[in-house]
């Protein structure tokens, strides 16, 4: 009796294999690029949460008055009464030891104006678009409210988020309004 395989069996286990490893290889790449999507969502939620926590607490916490430009003084208050309201890209704001800070829009990033030069507050993977910042205030007793509002999404590079394959493209909106609590 020999021992070894026929030309029959080594034919049908080759077929098995050319059968399933396509299944296989297909599968791997379908959890890799479900890896990524995951990967560039978590750090655009992560990141979008950092800057409209950072803005939020400071700004509630901290603001006394609303200005329009720096540095903040008495000529450029905004909301300062009742039915005013201010929209742009960047407002500051002064504190109680009248140290001012802000927060300004650019070419996608959101800055903290409070040091010179301006520090950007997301990394350089994350860009950040669509961002306005409104101040208004209702009557003369109650406080202004400051709203907030950007995109957020992964660089695909270029300085993009766009990309001909869905599974690349992360981008979340944010959106708040803070009553400042010092006014």
């Amino acid at each position: 009796m020999k021992k070894g395989f026929t030309l029959i069996e080594t034919i049908v286990v080759i077929a098995v294999i050319a059968l399933t490893l396509p299944v296989l290889i297909s599968t791997v790449f379908i959890l890799t690029r479900e890896q990524t999507k995951v990967f560039r969502l978590s750090q655009v939620k992560r990141e979008g949460d950092y800057l409209i926590n950072i803005v939020k607490n400071s700004i509630r916490d901290g603001a006394i008055t609303v200005h329009s430009a720096k540095p903040a003084d008495e000529s450029n208050i905004v909301c300062d009464t009742d039915s005013s309201s201010f929209s742009g890209s960047s407002l500051y704001f002064l504190d109680k030891n009248q140290q001012w800070f802000g927060y300004e829009g650019g070419s996608n990033t959101i800055a903290s104006a409070s040091a010179n030069p301006s520090i950007n507050l997301t990394s350089s993977k994350i860009l950040v678009s669509n961002f306005s910042v409104d101040c208004l205030r209702n009557t003369i007793y109650s406080p202004p409210s400051v709203l907030f509002s950007f995109d957020v999404c992964y660089d695909t590079g270029a300085g993009v988020c766009t990309s001909t394959r869905p599974e690349e493209i992360a981008s979340l909106h944010y959106q708040t309004r803070i009553k400042l609590r010092n006014y």
